[in-house]
């Protein structure tokens, strides 16, 4: 290989990292995560029925991710009424949210209405929808977990 070859298969990758960035992009905030998060999550609640009634859990502490990465997690519970149909809600449940939404396999056999979603729209959100009764009540679990982000900002002090 001549001297001049050399220094153009030097200058190839090196021109392709001063144009693309040194390095790899800087994790979102975790407030952007959050409402990312939050946002999938109402995409689920707005497929039940109206006048369903949502508990929101209080935000937990961010789970550890890539370096000093945090991911954000949520967990809503949904009282849809009398008369709801879960199994039906869960196998249609992928249809009603189109593109935005994508179902994972996890290969887990379940006893129980259940699908694993990854919210494409909104950051690559994990997400799980499962229905469950108990003492004799309906309700929908959304459980989710975001994209790896920026711990939160310190607000104290």
């Amino acid at each position: 290989m001549t001297r001049r070859a050399r220094w153009a298969s030097l200058l190839v990758p090196l021109a392709a990292l001063l144009l693309t960035g040194c390095s790899m992009s800087p994790l979102p905030t975790y407030a952007q995560v959050q409402d990312e998060t939050h946002r999938a999550m109402q995409r689920i609640v707005d497929e039940l029925p109206d006048g369903s009634t949502v508990e929101r859990d209080p935000d937990g502490t961010p789970f550890g991710c890539e370096g000093d990465g945090v991911f954000y997690t949520a967990q809503w519970v949904v009282y849809p009424g009398d008369d709801f149909d879960g199994q039906a809600f869960i196998d249609g449940l992928p249809e009603a949210l189109g593109d935005d939404f994508a179902v994972e396999d996890t290969g887990l056999a379940l006893d129980f209405p259940a699908v694993s979603l990854i919210a494409v729209a909104y950051g690559g959100t994990g997400m799980n929808v499962s229905v469950a009764e108990v003492g004799g009540v309906g309700s929908v679990g959304i459980t989710a977990t975001s994209q790896c982000a920026q711990p939160p900002e310190d607000t104290e002090g």
